[in-house]
């Protein structure tokens, strides 16, 4: 089945047109709810909610978000050091987003993995251009409504 560390299922309300801001206060009492429950088993829940199963999907999400803080790296003389994600060659979900930080380089870079069953390359990199806009826009002005905001980058 794979691991389950820290993988939280969530669902966020999105109604009301909210801004980032209010949209990012809703997704953080998700999840401090959600890590009330941490120590529940996994298979715990999959028992307690009994999902539709289809092969090839997951029962509870479709989409992922993972984040890997800055790793601490080894010091060794003369050698640089540094972490790369490796392409496993398929997707864990439909899509996943996993961004990691760079803390020496103050960046944090996003691999895309897809089902290519469902989408192509054109569409990801059109997503991913998609993001990198909203990121701007949210930063320029985290008070504007959402909905403008997604219609103002093509979403």
């Amino acid at each position: 089945m794979g691991c389950f560390v820290n993988i939280l299922v969530l669902r966020t309300d999105t109604s009301g047109d909210p801004s980032f801001k209010t949209l990012l206060s809703r997704v953080r009492d998700v999840d401090l709810a959600a890590y009330s429950h941490a120590d529940l088993p996994f298979a715990r829940l999959v028992e307690a909610l009994t999902p539709a199963r289809s092969p090839g999907r997951h029962p509870f999400f479709r989409v992922m978000l993972v984040h890997h803080a800055a790793p601490t790296l080894p010091h060794l003389s003369g050698v640089e050091v540094t972490v790369e994600p490796v392409d496993l060659g398929m997707s864990k979900t439909d899509l996943v987003f996993s961004f990691y930080e760079r803390s020496a380089a103050e960046r944090i870079d996003c691999l895309f993995e897809y089902d290519t069953d469902l989408f192509d390359r054109a569409t990801v990199e059109r997503l991913a251009s998609q993001l990198v806009r909203l990121l701007e826009a949210v930063v320029a002005d985290p008070d504007q409504p959402m909905d403008r905001r997604l219609r103002h980058i093509g979403a």
